[in-house]
């Protein structure tokens, strides 16, 4: 397992076991001498806690141990108070994408209390321990509890200056929480195929991320405890995530969001019930992408038209999600099938619905929904 330390644009990545030990020089290096450290109970009271914690050794000026699913806008407020008072100039988000989705909407607030001040007030490093790709992202979402509405805005200043993959820190992540966040990373790459912000340099990394995704997160899932595997995920969640965040994403990651922000229902769960019926909706332009993730997903190319193998990539793609063990159906969640015509509309707000390659109407989303519930 090779160390990895590459630039991509202002985010420096670096991967290999045990290069949680160089997170103080890392953030140094970049300028942060103040690190304040974001994450949830779980990872805090842990092990994985305690060794960052350690890594950061006496510069750390604080802990933000209370971050919670889909970033609820006063969370992120309370962090970025908590920050700027104790002076901090680096957030350090630890553990999936609502630990790290909180650092950056915290940074966010604290360059709007800047006001015209140039860059970010505070810069956001990111250490994941799950599979979900925020740590190379430019963009982040925040919930209004009260109206349960997520709101995603992309803002190049937080984008994570420092993203740090040590595989020695994810082998406790939970096998579950560990398919839903690898669903979540292979959604990226589908929908980067058929973005149609995509070049063909995303179309590529979006191929290897997925060959590896498909390959090593059922033996990640099956063996937690095997860092190669850990190591190879974190590769291909890192290429995924930079796929989102190069090429954009579309209907499937539009509709996760309304459905997220209105229910609470965790986003890798939720991409692995919807992923499959968008990939369906989006049959007739995604040809080409449906032909290149056939070999991967075992789907045999023959001399069938699109519309046929595209069917049959669906259709895997489905199987290889219920091989995790990962719920099927939005009912599974408890989500009332009754909401759903309010969600379909609430969706067409959405960014990311409307960057779709194949332009989606009410009526398209709730088929969507409806087909997955």
């Amino acid at each position: 397992m090779p160390l990895v330390r590459r630039k991509e644009g202002d985010t420096l990545i670096v991967l290999g076991p045990g290069v949680v030990n160089d997170l103080r020089h890392l953030l140094r290096e970049l300028g942060g001498t103040r690190p304040y450290l974001v994450t949830g109970p779980h990872l805090a009271d842990g092990p994985v806690g305690a060794r960052v914690r350690g890594a950061l050794g006496d510069g750390l000026v604080g802990t933000y141990s209370r971050s919670r699913p889909h970033v609820p806008e006063q969370t992120a407020q309370e962090v970025a108070q908590e920050a700027r008072a104790l002076r901090a100039d680096a957030l350090v988000g630890l553990g999936g994408g609502s630990p790290i989705g909180t650092a950056k909407a915290a940074s966010f607030r604290l360059q709007e209390l800047r006001g015209s001040s140039p860059g970010p007030a505070c810069f956001v490093a990111a250490v994941p321990t799950t599979y979900a790709g925020s740590e190379v992202t430019p963009v982040f979402g925040t919930t209004d509890l009260e109206r349960g509405r997520k709101s995603v805005i992309r803002s190049e200043p937080i984008r994570p200056r420092l993203a740090l993959y040590d595989p020695e820190l994810a082998l406790d992540t939970p096998s579950d929480l560990s398919a839903s966040t690898g669903v979540n990373a292979l959604a990226h790459c589908v929908e980067g195929l058929y973005s149609r912000e995509a070049g063909e340099a995303e179309r590529a990394m979006a191929l290897r991320a997925a060959g590896r995704i498909l390959e090593y997160l059922p033996r990640s899932v099956k063996e937690p405890k095997n860092l190669l595997y850990r190591y190879r995920m974190f590769e291909g969640s890192m290429e995924a995530g930079l796929v989102l965040a190069n090429a954009g994403m579309g209907v499937h990651h539009g509709l996760c969001h309304v459905l997220g922000g209105r229910t609470n229902a965790p986003h890798g769960v939720l991409n692995g019930i919807i992923l499959p019926y968008a990939m369906r909706f989006n049959l007739p332009i995604a040809g080409r992408a449906y032909r290149e993730l056939a070999p991967l997903l075992g789907v045999r190319v023959s001399d069938k038209g699109d519309t046929a193998l595209g069917e049959n990539v669906c259709e895997a793609t489905a199987g290889f999600i219920r091989s995790l063990g990962l719920p099927g159906r939005l009912r599974d969640l408890g989500i009332p099938r009754a909401d759903l015509p309010s969600m379909a509309e609430e969706a067409l707000e959405s960014k990311s619905v409307r960057a779709n390659p194949r332009p989606v109407t009410a009526r398209d989303a709730l088929d969507i929904l409806e087909a997955a519930w």
